[in-house]
């Protein structure tokens, strides 16, 4: 595996990573793979780090392409800045197919909270658009504009770079609104435990999506708060209530919804040979 990182500003803040699987004599009947562009949450505040490098790396090892980005936050989400990386990322990685062993046209974004809303928009509003979304507790519905106004909604204020903004402009973040007949496929889930993003959220999307018989897959787990990632002790920062084995598969799930959508990786029926000569080559 070797790793990419390019940074999509100048000050470098605004950067994507990759973690690609290389072909080699062992590997090589599936050097070009899928793709899993993931997009870590933290409410446009801050970017977690539990939803980054080590969703990548499990994606990697499931036999995917993976790719992170560190979108911007804060001050600097104005103009809905994130998008418009997103976007950026994505024509990069199918721009860059050859070189990162991607298939151009089976690349899939993978968001969480925050990140999940950005996945959303990207599948739904961006220039470059993934094929495929893999939303996780996702927030769908950012609100009504007067009511965001009264309560500070600080969030909201920074995707929209001022505090004065139209619910016209509101809803073009109010993802469920921006649902059209190219929507990509989508694979949604959450929990009902979750009070930060609730079950309404993801609901008011698979709705538009049935509405208009787009394909989609939703899984709504009865236990785990939110913020899970893959819900396993390694990422759950000392908490019991991050580690729900039940809803931890999600990600086996999503993983079997994606062959299901690209396809298998090819196997073909290939007699095993040996040259130690050709490995030993490898070595020097």
């Amino acid at each position: 595996m070797k790793m990419v990182e390019v940074k999509l500003n100048e000050s470098g803040r605004v950067k994507l990573t990759g973690y690609i699987q290389e072909s080699s004599k062992e590997m090589g009947t599936v050097a070009a793979k899928p793709a899993v562009l993931i997009f870590p949450g933290g409410a446009y505040m801050f970017l977690s780090d539990r939803e980054a490098e080590p969703v990548a790396l499990a994606y990697a090892a499931a036999g995917f392409q993976a790719f992170v980005l560190r979108y911007s936050v804060g001050k600097h989400a104005g103009g809905f800045q994130p998008l418009k990386e997103a976007s950026e990322a994505i024509a990069m990685i199918r721009e860059h197919a050859a070189d990162w062993h991607v298939l151009p046209e089976q690349i899939a974004v993978c968001g969480f909270s925050a990140g999940g809303h950005l996945a959303c928009a990207a599948g739904l509003r961006a220039e470059h658009r993934p094929n495929a979304m893999i939303l996780g507790y996702p927030a769908i519905d950012l609100g009504d504009a007067e009511e965001n106004k009264q309560n500070d909604h600080k969030m909201v204020e920074n995707l929209m770079g001022t505090p004065d903004y139209t619910q016209e402009e509101l809803d073009l973040l109010n993802l469920h609104k921006q649902v059209g007949a190219d929507a990509p496929p989508a694979f949604i889930w959450t929990t009902f435990e979750d009070v930060v993003v609730g079950v309404q959220h993801t609901l008011k999307l698979v709705t538009e999506y049935a509405a208009r018989n787009l394909p989609f897959e939703y899984h709504v787990f009865q236990r785990g708060e939110h913020g899970l990632s893959l819900s396993t002790a390694v990422l759950a920062n000392g908490r019991k209530s991050m580690v729900d084995a039940h809803a931890a598969k999600w990600f086996e799930l999503s993983t079997e919804w994606l062959r299901s959508l690209f396809g298998e990786l090819e196997v073909i029926d290939k007699p095993f040979e040996f040259n130690f000569d050709d490995f030993q080559a490898e070595q020097d």
